[in-house]
């Protein structure tokens, strides 16, 4: 296993690592990094490398990402399910490179116990890339721990416009509940987003029944037996958890995740506001922000929270001072604890 005390060629070194380190992260966090400091220990790289939001150079970060690359391929604990296709290759590894065949789930095969409750972890990244590892990978062995069946998305992003990433959520909720028939699992799906990933969990609630036509349209041309398998299950996500998510692209904006998701279509500006569009039907939901988030404003998410309540949703908003954007898990900060909040407000 890595340490801090290793250099970034070394790890780079690792074929499994090399292969498949930006399924979990841009590759953008590693090439930042000049070529002259990447045979320095990586935790001397905190203080002469700073990360592209101004951080210091997450170092312990990217040696658990490199872990985490290791234990899914040594590891019996993980599998991949191919949406796309009607039979998983077995050596099969997510990929984030835009392919309709590398969309996938990550499956926590151990969470898979009869009775269990579902959870599908969307993770951010502005519709440009997903964020696999601490918004993926880290929130899911948090709800692992607290009994729910896992699975984390790879979506299709930029230069693939609206509505493919909603396209494959739907798929990726289908195969949940599948998932939820082979291990007698119980019918209840949680739908955690992040950031615009938050967004497209947003949008599939509100607009799922769309979606699903889209989809098995497609399916039927061109994947006969996943049509056969999923024509009648519903997409709609029993509940869904908002964190600090993309909602509105009218005002107080993010404005990247508009451009990567419509390609700069402004006739979806209205349309893809989601806080404009919610009714009655609207799933159960969590929605939380951080104060203190300088990327995605947080009047996206106490919007959206007020919009539910006018709708008469059962809808519970929280916000905290320190957290920034992309917390996460909010290991550190005043979000600390949000998923134990989130968990209790859905039982």
């Amino acid at each position: 296993m890595f340490t801090t005390k290793n250099t970034i060629n070394e790890l780079m070194a690792n074929p499994s690592v090399k292969a498949h380190l930006d399924y979990m992260i841009p590759m953008e966090f590693v090439e930042i990094v000049p070529e002259h400091m990447r045979d320095l220990p990586i935790f001397e790289l905190e203080s002469k490398v700073k990360m592209p939001w101004g951080v210091p150079y997450f170092s312990k970060e990217i040696v658990k990402i490199a872990n985490d690359i290791l234990d899914i391929v040594n590891s019996d604990k993980y599998s991949f399910i191919q949406l796309w296709a009607n039979e998983t290759a077995p050596d099969f590894f997510g990929a984030t490179d835009g392919k309709r065949e590398h969309v996938a789930l990550l499956k926590f095969k151990d969470s898979l116990k009869k009775g269990n409750k579902m959870a599908l972890v969307v993770p951010g990244g502005a519709y440009m890339n997903v964020a696999i590892s601490n918004e993926g990978i880290i929130t899911a062995e948090e709800l692992v721990k607290a009994g729910y069946a896992v699975c984390v998305l790879n979506y299709r992003c930029t230069p693939n416009y609206y509505p493919i990433p909603q396209l494959d959520l739907t798929l990726a909720i289908k195969c949940m509940r599948v998932l939820a028939q082979e291990y007698d699992l119980a019918d209840d799906l949680l739908v955690v987003g992040y950031s615009a990933g938050g967004h497209l969990t947003a949008s599939q609630a509100c607009y799922h029944q769309e979606y699903d036509k889209l989809l098995m349209d497609a399916l039927s041309k061109e994947f006969p037996n996943l049509y056969e398998r999923y024509n009648g299950i519903s997409s709609r996500p029993d509940k869904v958890c908002l964190s600090y998510a993309v909602i509105n692209f009218l005002e107080e904006q993010h404005e990247e995740s508009f451009i990567s998701l419509s390609g700069g279509d402004e006739s979806l500006r209205d349309r893809l506001s989601i806080d404009l569009h919610v009714t009655k039907d609207y799933p159960k939901a969590f929605v939380w922000a951080c104060d203190d988030d300088a990327l995605v404003p947080p009047s996206n998410s106490s919007r959206m929270a007020k919009a539910l309540e006018n709708a008469g949703v059962d809808v519970m908003y929280k916000t905290y001072p320190t957290g920034g954007h992309g917390c996460a898990t909010g290991i550190g900060t005043s979000a600390e604890g949000w998923i134990t909040e989130m968990v209790d407000f859905m039982k």
